[in-house]
């Protein structure tokens, strides 16, 4: 069974079950190794299993990935890399699919709860049509008092009105008009509570407390052989009107302004699904190095990223601060991990790493727009090279003795055209680790407007220097919690960090 028989499954995935597609991918594998039966684990879960457990157990962790899948393969031979690859490929692709539909579902629910927010406004305040509410409002206004000539004023972000006039709290439009035209935009700026403008002209204000929603205007009140005066009861009945539909448009917006949030929470929880699945599972250990790192946005999603990546001499472990927050930065943060990811198969040579993507950057994004990152090539013998573009210091964290600081000798990515790039080269013993941060934890601020610093991070790190890479990462983002005490931090922060173990 073929590598590209497997990758096949990526286009027939969509026409069978959500089951389907993880069976036919065991089977594959299973065909191909000669193995009597196997299962794959997703998330703790067994997706599926095929036979019983019989003679030699093979356990491979499919690439694919923040939540990897893992393999086990009873009997058989091992199988290949490139066709763990491919089944990696396309079990996340299916995981993928599989999490936007769950999205899709929890879409459609949400709307079905605006729908119930919907219905319950129609029992207070009539309609959520803003053209339906309004004619409602000036047609049984004008019914009931007897007027020829009607006018309805509303807000700018109620209606879709040409006539405009600006006033200083709230914009207004003539929203419905019957007849002539009755007030004139000074008299809309100048209408402070309801009040009779004329002899057959009585005007009343549509707002609430905070603002101002709208204006109903009535003139010509008919009488038997012609026209009369509004009287002050006519008045109050006209404000009555007004209240009624201040509750009517108060409502609309309140809907309105649910759609909007409930689509923006989907949209940026689906960004942020998209961004982690951008972040690489890191392995425990690999050729004599343990490595370990957390990234966590200020929001949804955010402009920190960090990347792991094989190289021909060792592994490229990569820590980027894309200027900016939120969805801009996330997107400019996938670019530059595409760029990364094209050009290290080109080279694996710091410098010139560093100035692809400084060129990438340069050509992409508007000006004084930037990122800086921190470059660390693991080499077996302990051999590390470094380059920092304009990047708070890492800590060198010894197994013994006094800590140290490699600081970043290069400008920003992005800012400084055709430059030098240049590399340090670290020599780390066994049990020496290195722990580099954006600037998002060094700058995180307390209740007094203190940041954390580069000083507390280091007697942290001299602290707790025995500690596991996990455990020493988590208790970093402890401390900052507590430094903090858990308030909202401004920026995004990410930690990444490694140890010489072999």
């Amino acid at each position: 069974m073929s590598v590209h028989d497997l990758l096949g499954l990526l286009h027939q995935g969509s026409q069978w079950g959500s089951k389907q597609v993880p069976q036919r991918a065991l089977e594959h594998l299973l065909a191909s190794t000669g193995a009597c039966g196997g299962q794959l684990v997703h998330g703790g879960k067994v997706l599926v299993q095929v036979g019983q457990p019989a003679g030699a157990e093979l356990v491979h962790r499919l690439p694919a990935g923040r939540e990897g899948f893992q393999l086990t393969l009873w009997g058989g031979k091992p199988p290949g890399e490139e066709l763990l690859l491919a089944a990696g490929t396309v079990l996340s692709a299916w995981a993928l699919r599989e999490e936007l539909r769950a999205s899709r579902f929890a879409e459609r629910r949400r709307l079905w709860e605006v729908e119930s927010l919907r219905a319950m406004a129609e029992v207070l305040g009539g309609k959520l049509d803003v053209g339906d509410v309004g004619q409602s409002l000036l047609f049984q206004s004008m019914a009931l008092l007897d007027a020829r000539r009607g006018e309805l004023w509303l807000a700018r972000d109620l209606c879709e009105g040409q006539e405009i006039c600006q006033l200083t709290a709230a914009p207004l439009c003539v929203a419905e008009r019957v007849g002539e035209a009755i007030l004139a935009p000074d008299q809309v700026s100048s209408l402070h509570g309801s009040m009779l403008v004329g002899p057959g002209v009585m005007a009343a204000p549509i707002g609430t407390r905070e603002r101002l929603l709208g204006v109903l205007a009535l003139a010509d009140r008919e009488a038997r052989g012609g026209f009369t005066s509004f009287t002050t009861k006519d008045l109050e009945t006209l404000t009555l009107f007004a209240a009624q539909g201040a509750l009517a448009f108060s409502a609309i917006l309140a809907y309105r302004q649910r759609v909007a949030q409930q689509l923006l929470e989907q949209e940026l929880s689906l960004a942020a699904s998209v961004q982690k699945h951008l972040l690489p599972d890191l392995p425990r250990a690999v050729g004599g190095w343990q490595v370990a790192a957390l990234c966590n946005p200020s929001r949804h999603v955010g402009g920190d990223l960090y990347d792991f990546l094989p190289t021909t001499e060792g592994t490229l472990l990569s820590l980027f601060d894309v200027s900016g927050k939120g969805a801009p930065a996330a997107l400019l943060a996938a670019s530059l991990q595409g760029a990364l990811r094209v050009g290290v198969r080109q080279t694996c040579r710091l410098p010139a790493l560093a100035s692809l993507l400084d060129e990438h950057l340069g050509a992409l994004w508007a000006p004084n727009q930037f990122a800086t990152a921190f470059f660390f090539h693991l080499q077996r013998g302990g051999r590390v090279g470094f380059l920092g573009a304009g990047h708070p210091p890492a800590v060198v964290v010894p197994r013994q003795g006094e800590l140290a600081t490699l600081r970043a000798a290069n400008p920003p990515l992005g800012l400084v055209p055709k430059l030098q790039f240049v590399e340090g080269v670290l020599q780390l013993a066994v049990g020496d680790a290195v722990v580099a941060a954006t600037d998002g934890l060094l700058e995180a601020c307390n209740g007094q407007g203190v940041e954390f610093g580069l000083g507390r991070l280091q007697e942290l790190l001299d602290s707790c220097r025995q500690l596991d890479l996990e455990h020493l990462v988590q208790r970093l983002v402890d401390a900052l919690q507590e430094f903090t005490g858990q308030a909202l931090l401004a920026d995004d922060f990410t930690v990444v960090a490694f140890r010489r173990i072999a």
